[in-house]
């Protein structure tokens, strides 16, 4: 499904969530390989989610960025309810977890961004090329004759 924004079509969750479950796995199982597995887990899902959405429709850098954050806000939130419910639920914990899901969330936002840009530039390389009649005519210069 293609939420829509006036006559744009902005946001696709069906790859955000295609991302999302590719970002948690490998989340959940490079987290005990190394320190930096989690971050690579989230640039991956996030470059997934970009380029299955840029593969439906030609979006903008920004419109790309924007499905690597999402799946970034989603993945932070839910390692923070796996390490919450792998504490046992405790309450002296909880606070310690808010204070991490900031840092944790903040981080991903931004490794999300760049899957994000990343994945769309992937999408340009490798794609799909577009025909010339799919561009928008009315950004382009007039030429004189």
């Amino acid at each position: 499904m293609i939420v829509k924004f006036g006559r744009r079509k902005m946001i696709d969750k069906k790859s955000i969530i295609i991302g999302l479950i590719i970002s948690v796995v490998l989340v959940v199982s490079l987290g005990y390989v190394a320190v930096a597995g989690p971050f690579i887990g989230v640039l991956v899902g996030s470059m997934i989610a970009s380029y299955l959405a840029n593969n439906k429709n030609r979006l903008k850098v920004a419109e790309s960025a924007l499905h690597g954050i999402i799946v970034g806000i989603f993945t932070g939130i839910v390692q923070i309810l796996i390490l919450y419910a792998k504490s046992g639920f405790e309450g002296s914990i909880a606070g310690i977890l808010i204070i991490g899901a900031g840092v944790i969330i903040g981080a991903y936002i931004i490794i999300g961004a760049l899957g994000g840009l990343v994945g769309t530039l992937l999408q340009v390389k490798f794609g799909k090329s577009y025909k010339r009649s799919d561009m928008e005519l009315e950004d382009q210069p007039e030429q004189q004759n």
